[in-house]
């Protein structure tokens, strides 16, 4: 999959909370990760931004 990074983290914005806190598959946690739909949601999201802070290597962006 290609993700085009178009927006800072700040404009995503960050969890407050972990959406497997009020699930009802909590007792499967860590297998149930890999097939989650929430947390695939969440990870294509966070995947598009660039991070704002700390020092990044100008090389392969």
């Amino acid at each position: 999959m290609t993700v085009l990074r178009n927006k800072f983290d700040f404009e995503i914005g960050y969890l407050v909370k972990s959406p497997c806190r009020e699930c009802a598959n909590r007792k499967d946690l860590p297998e149930c990760s890999d097939t989650c739909g929430i947390i695939d949601k969440i990870q294509v999201i966070l995947s598009k931004g660039v991070s704002c802070t700390g020092k990044h290597a100008a090389s392969g962006i």
